[in-house]
Parts: structure tokens; sequence; C-alpha cells
């Protein structure tokens, strides 16, 4: 069994409705204008949920454990980071007071009520052997995220922000709403136990960026607001970080060192559950962006850093359980995933180191027409510095030769690149770069010229290289065992593509019921996807009817011997597409289902049907050799500019070079950047 690990918790809102109604100071002094204690009994901890609530300048909410004396103050602006909730307070009683200054304007807090946490037996132990040997650790770098349950680690990006497992977020942020470090002994229940509000933050919503596809393509990266009690993001706070490997390496005796907050289950102390925990255990695979190894985890680990103790560095996210006493392997997202690294490369909200910001209104395009300049509109806004109007430049590479592209300034903060016009063949790496006024050059990706932007010239074309109804059997190419076999019996319900399916089980009885342990592997033969440039996409229906037990009756999808995903059951047809991120000349995919033991196997089964893989092939062609040549001449002059400006503002109209629905600017520039012969 490989399975998720968030930890099993569920947070669930209890409702208590309490409102201050409009309240001003009248005195000259600040005042509190409101309090009300919100009490849960027996609670052993809660975070507070207001509803309509005003906090104009000079007012302030704060919050008070009866506790343990623990406090949180909110002013508006933290209130909406905070996403209209309190930090995690311990205890069954805290006491909300509306504060405010002399002569502020009238303020209201509301308050909804609260949101609790119940706590589930350990269900999800991945435990490598028969005894749980994590230790109880304090590492500054490591956090707990809540209300999922999951763990977090800052980074070595040039905002310290964190990584987690992209499941870990497949919710949205508010799976990861607070993250939380220097975290206490859960109670002797066993219940969740909060750090003062001073290392408590709210995670930002617009720098999450994450990915829950597969093993191995499974990571989320984002950041958080500077916390409400000090001021300092997690990082000045924490003073420490990972420093990220550039690859996961080969498997050559390393060991992995894997910390976060698991969960326990007896013998191990209730007080360990969910408190930061340590374990290092040998490193055992690496598969593409897959990586296993033998060190001890639970349900909470997920998000972990994947630490490499011969180098110090992080090679990727703990993600998925696997051990047992009788051995396995735990999984994770290796760092060199392309997703993660694009996302890294490309940091947005917090995340976005804010010297200079830049902004594209457009964006980039992914592929343009040959012999066809454009345009790229872009800003440069200040942050901690202002930029240099003069030194904002575009450094373009095309066939290894470099230009730099400036006098781009349109004014204000307003930029805008013409870049020329492309050939088919040409290989196109471009860059923004500009420079503060304190002396910062910032370049936009923000680790270029180590990663840059890139054009193909042409279009990308949909192309079918494989597709298998199964009506005249298995092909004779492919490799079927165990009761993989094609029929149209026992067919679930609904369609996929008629007629046929490939099936795992026994048509006698639609079941995969056997003496011993059912299993078997339905591959595909080696595909090619030479001259293929693009996105490759594999597509096909499922139906699977089992005990629906995570441990077991396992059906997994592999390419080229990776493990991509575990298909879940589904009495009917669901369909399923991944892109996949494969390398070499050849691919080849397999099915493959284990019951793992010989009972409960009375379940009708797998089948498989409409598989379909497309690749993409960029196609270019060089016929349209002079666009902005708008009188054919082969040259483009000053009559191809009157004709510009004669159907100045007209739509549809073949002086519309750039192709943006109207004649304007940019066909102007279109004819200037393409002047003389063709």
């Amino acid at each position: 069994n490989v399975s998720a690990q968030m930890a099993p918790i569920s947070d669930y809102f209890v409702r208590s409705y309490i409102s201050s109604g409009p309240q001003i100071n009248t005195t000259a002094k600040p005042d509190v204008l409101f309090s009300h204690a919100v009490r849960m009994h027996d609670a052993s901890s809660f975070q507070i949920s207001f509803g309509r609530t005003s906090l104009p300048e000079g007012t302030k909410l704060r919050m008070t454990s009866y506790f343990d004396g623990a406090t949180q103050h909110l002013t508006a602006s933290g209130l909406r980071q905070w996403n209209n909730k309190s930090a995690w307070f311990n205890g069954s009683h805290v006491l909300v007071e509306l504060i405010a200054e002399p002569n502020s304007t009238a303020a209201h807090v509301t308050i909804e009520g609260v949101m609790m946490i119940e706590q589930f037996m350990d269900e999800d132990r991945s435990i490598c052997g028969s005894t749980d040997d994590r230790a109880l650790s304090y590492e500054n770098r490591d956090a707990r995220a809540l209300p999922i349950g999951c763990s977090a680690w800052i980074i070595d990006d040039p905002n310290h922000t964190l990584l987690t497992a992209g499941h870990c977020t497949e919710g949205g942020i508010g799976d990861v709403a607070v993250i939380e470090f220097n975290v206490p002994l859960s109670d002797a229940n066993g219940n969740l136990q909060h750090p003062g509000p001073e290392d408590q933050y709210a995670s930002d919503v617009e720098s999450l960026q994450s990915n829950y596809a597969t093993i191995g393509n499974d990571w989320a990266y984002f950041g958080c607001f500077p916390n409400t009690e000090t001021g300092l993001t997690p990082y000045q706070a924490q003073n420490d970080y990972y420093v990220l490997s550039s690859t996961a390496p080969p498997v050559n005796g390393q060991q992995i060192t894997i910390t976060g907050f698991g969960s326990t289950s007896s013998p191990v102390s209730p007080t360990y559950n969910q408190a930061q925990k340590t374990h290092t255990g040998p490193y055992a695979q690496l598969n593409g962006t897959s990586i296993a190894y033998q060190t001890d985890t639970s349900g909470g680990n997920s998000g972990s850093a994947v630490l490499n103790e011969s180098t110090g560095e992080a090679i990727g996210i703990h993600t998925n359980g696997g051990c047992s006493s009788s051995g396995g392997e735990n999984w994770g997202c290796a760092i060199h995933n392309s997703g993660l690294q694009e996302a890294l490369a490309n940091p947005q909200g917090v995340c976005v180191p804010n010297i200079l910001i830049y902004s594209f209104a457009n964006g980039f395009p992914d592929q343009v027409d040959p012999n066809n300049p454009f345009l790229i509109p872009f800003t440069v806004s200040p942050g901690n510095e202002d930029p240099l109007s003069n030194s904002v430049e575009v450094v373009l590479t095309v066939n290894g030769d470099t230009e730099f592209l400036g006098n781009l300034h349109q004014g204000g903060n307003e930029f805008e690149v013409m870049l020329p016009a492309f050939q088919c063949g040409d290989t196109i790496e471009y860059y923004f770069k500009a420079q503060g006024n304190e002396g910062t050059w910032v370049h936009y990706p923000y680790d270029a010229p180590a990663t840059k932007l890139s054009l193909e010239v042409g279009d990308f074309v949909d192309g079918v290289i494989l597709q298998e109804s199964f009506e005249d059997g298995i092909p004779n190419d492919w490799s079927a065992s165990g009761f993989w076999t094609a029929t149209e019996s026992c067919m679930p319900s609904g369609d996929c593509d008629g007629g046929a399916a490939a099936y795992f089980g026994v048509t006698a009885g639609c079941t995969y019921e056997d003496p011993n342990t059912a299993s078997g592997a339905l591959q595909t033969n080696q595909i090619s996807i030479a001259g293929h440039d693009g996105a490759i996409v594999l597509s096909f229906c499922s139906a699977l009817e089992t005990e629906d037990n995570d441990s077991y009756d396992l059906a997994e999808l592999f390419v080229n011997n990776i493990l991509i995903d575990e298909l879940d059951d589904s009495s009917g047809w669901q369909e399923y597409e991944y892109v996949l991120d494969v390398s070499g000349d050849s691919l080849q995919i397999e099915w493959r289902f284990n019951s793992v033991d010989n009972l409960y196997n009375n379940f009708r089964g797998w089948h498989i049907d409409g598989i379909q893989i497309i690749a993409q092939t960029l196609e270019c062609n060089d016929i349209a050799t002079c666009p902005a040549d708008l009188n054919d001449d082969a040259t483009v002059s000053v009559t191809d500019l009157l004709i510009v400006i004669e159907q100045w503002g007209e739509e549809d109209s073949p002086a519309d070079i750039s192709g943006d629905g109207v004649v304007d600017v940019t066909d102007l520039l279109a004819i200037v950047g393409a002047w003389g012969a063709c």
C-alpha cells in the first residue's frame, strides 16, 4: 500500500453567533469597546471564525486564551490575511476584545463560531519494521500545516518561503491556512496543542502553486504573511532553512532523514502525536521523479523534507507511505520534478522577490508563427527599490546569438518590446532585466539567465500514436498476465467506447476470486515517441470494483516501469487523463492489479478501455515570408507604412500585421521592426 500521508484529523465548524453592533470610543485614551468570552466546554483547542467585521484605522481585535495567556492582535489587514479567522488557541475559553484609539471611526465585530479539530486513531502508520524509531526533534525550519495536518519546511528561495506535498493543498490554500513553528507536545489524550500566535502564520492564497497528480508529481510551493505579533516572516523568526539540491541523486548508500509532524499510536506516547519527530533510514530507489527510502513516517508526515544526510541537502518532498512491519518503502516527490522547478523559477504572491515587480498583462506565447514580429507589453513597478527606466532590457538569444533589446520605456511603469520575426527551426530564448535605484539587478524569470523563457516557431499538431478498444482482443504485441483478457462480459454501467474491454477477472463469475493472491499486468508494446516535440497525453476509461481498502486490491498505473497513479474504485466507467513526463524515444504503459491476499475477492474486478495516446508534433511553414510587406514588393518600406496609416483603426484588415484584430501602433512597430528587404 502506497498511501498519501495527511494526519488522521478533520476540522469542523461550530456555530456561535455574537455581534457587538457599532461601537465608538468617546474617551481620550485607548479603550475596550466590546468583549466576549468564547467558551467551548471540554475543547482542547479551537480557532475563532469571524463574520461581518469592520476595523477602521485605529481599531483592532485582541484575543486571549484563559488557558495559557496566549494573545493575538488583528487589524483589518491582518484579519483579511487570516481569512476572517484567528490563530489556534489552546483550552476551552478565549476572550475576544474590540479595542479602539480615541477619535477612531465606529467599529464592530461579529463572531460566527469556532473551528475545531477532531482527532482519530492513527490508521496510516508506515513504520519500516516492527518498531517506531522516530525521536522527538526540535528543528527550527520545520512546521506543522493546519487544518489538513501535514508538514511544511522553509527553503532557500530568495524569500525563504515553504514547500509541502501537493495533496496537502488539494482543497486550496485553506488546507494549509495556518503554519505553526515551535509546536509543543500534544496533551495526554493526543489532542493537538498549539504554539502561541507569535509562532503561527497565515498562508497567502496568491502564492500557492501546486500539483497533485501522481507519486513523483505531488508538490506545493507557497508562502506566509508576516506574523501579526512580531511582524517577522517565518524565516526571519526561525533563522534556518533547507538547502535544495538540484536533483535527487542515484542510490549509493545514502541515509535519508525525514523530520515532520506525524501521528502516533500505542505504544508511543500520545503526547508525541503530531509533535515534531525525526528518523533516519536508507535511501532505496530513484525512479524518474519518484524517490523511496526506508525511513519511518506516518499520517501527518506528508510534506516533510527528504534530507540527504550525505550532502545536507533536501532532495525531495515526502508524500506517501508504503512501509510495514514486513518491509517496503516510503515514497516522495523528487526535487527535480519539472513542474516544481518551474514554480520555483516563477514565484507568486509573497514568494516573489519584491525588489522590483514585473507583470505581463497578456502573458507570454508558447509558440509563434514564422516571419511574424510580435509585441510583449509589460510593467516594472517599484518594490523595495524604484526601477531605473533606462536600464530595462530584453536579452534575446536566437540560435546561440545574443542581442540586447533596449529603449523599451513607454512612460510611467509601462514598457513594451517588439520581438523580431523568427524562422522555422530557430532556437529562441529570452529574459527581462532591470536595475533598481539602489543598484540591484532583477531578472524575469528571477533566476535568469539560468532559467529563460523560450519560444517554438510553428504550430503544435496533435497526432494519435496509440488507440485501442480491444474489439479484436488483446493486441499481439502486448502482454497480459493473470486474469487479464479482452471480453464483453461483466461490463460496468455507463459507456466508454462500447464493445469489448480489457478485463481483470474471471468471466464465469465476474469476480477475481482465486485460491491464491490474484495479480496480473496488462502491458503495451514499446511505443515510439521519437520526433514528437510537444506534450504526450495518455487517456483511458477505468471501472474498478474491489473491497475498496487502501491496503489491498491495488490497481496501479505504470509508465516506463515508474508508478504514476493508484486508481480509485468506481462502479461505472471513469475517465483518466495524464500528461506524461517522459524522456527517451519510447514509452510503455502498464496496468497492474494485485489483490495482496486471497480474502474478499468476490468483487467484479477491473476494466480498462478506450486507450488513447496523443503526441504533439511541431509543424512549421516558412511560406509567409514577409507579413509586413503589405504591397508584395519584397521590401518593407514607406509604402507599407503608408498602408498602415491609411487603414488605421480598421478591423479585419490586411494591415493588421500583429493579428490583434485592429490596425494600431503594434502594426506600425511591426513595419519598423521588419524594415528593409524581405
